[in-house]
């Protein structure tokens, strides 16, 4: 798939490279990650996957709209079940692109994730 980053999967109380040089705030947002998975999906996670992709968006962006709704598919309280879940926007976001084209963002809005689904 175009675009797509390698993913390998990270078993708990394995060493990373990634994990030894950021230490206990990469096991806090592991920790973090964990739990809001396990409150929006009403189970805990089969397993971690470290996915390399830039963190930052870039400084120059192309706006494509306000962002109304998303559509999604999760196994949310289902496991091995997913199903589609609509969500429509109250505040909606932006929807940018990079300047190639090949990568969107979602800016601004006020949305959360919660055990309720995405909220606002």
């Amino acid at each position: 798939m175009r675009g797509q980053r390698s993913r390998r999967p990270v078993r708990a109380g394995q060493s990373t490279p990634l994990r030894q040089a950021w230490g206990a705030g990469l096991s806090w947002d592991f920790r973090r990650g964990k739990r809001l998975y396990g409150r929006f999906t009403r189970f805990g996670p089969s397993g971690v996957v470290r996915v390399r992709h830039l963190r930052l968006i870039p400084p120059v962006v192309v706006e494509l709209g306000d962002l109304v709704g998303l559509i999604y598919r999760s196994d949310k309280g289902q496991p091995g079940r997913p199903r589609a879940y609509i969500h429509l926007m109250q505040d909606p976001p932006r929807l940018v692109s990079n300047v190639e084209g090949t990568q969107l963002y979602i800016v601004g809005g006020s949305y959360c994730v919660t055990g309720r689904g995405i909220e606002g």
